[in-house]
């Protein structure tokens, strides 16, 4: 119901921009019209070029902000199972990016809603995090592992055998093989 609630407002809001935008590019025609000299037709396939890439961005926001509200969702829910399943369906990491810091400070704060098997199944996503071209990605994906290591810092340093052992070899065996480059750069 949520989903198609947003769908018919994304939809609506974006029949309401291309409105404002005719008539803005109405309202433009009608301004050159008034002068003395008409714009070159160097500057027309400008604006047109402009007006594009414009129609593509506002459809990527638009996309972005349905995935987050659904996030959102799922967080005002105390679902973070949920979440993070959703997290790692959409593969959207920029999405992730703005998500994780919220999972890491709950972490921090010691909040017991967010599981271990929550964390390994980020595990993936972070990895790409940190292999991101993008600075703000790899500092992201870093303070998360920080907040994981503090977090469970006892388990991970104890040498008895438990059931979450398991979890932490599926941790060292997704990021073994990480390349310690992307750590280098942020530091």
């Amino acid at each position: 119901m949520a989903n198609k609630e947003n769908e018919l407002a994304a939809g609506n809001l974006h029949e309401k921009l291309q409105n404002e935008r005719r008539s803005f590019m109405l309202n433009t025609g009608e301004s050159c019209s008034s002068q003395t000299e008409r714009p070159s037709s160097k500057f027309n396939g400008f604006f047109a070029e402009v007006s594009k890439d414009h129609d593509t961005m506002s459809q990527v926001l638009f996309s972005r902000n349905l995935r987050l509200n659904v996030a959102l969702t799922f967080w005002k829910k105390r679902s973070v199972n949920e979440l993070v399943a959703y997290l790692v369906r959409m593969q959207d990491l920029g999405v992730v990016v703005d998500c994780l810091p919220i999972i890491t400070n709950s972490l921090q704060e010691d909040k017991t809603t967010i599981s271990t098997r929550c964390c390994v199944d980020l595990l993936p996503l972070v990895k790409s995090l940190l292999r991101s071209k993008y600075e703000e990605y790899v500092i992201v994906g870093l303070n998360w592992l920080q907040a994981i290591v503090k977090r469970w810092w006892t388990q991970l340093s104890s040498n008895s055998e438990s059931s979450e052992d398991e979890i932490w070899i599926a941790i060292y065996h997704n990021f073994n093989d990480l390349d310690t480059s992307a750590v280098a750069r942020s530091t």
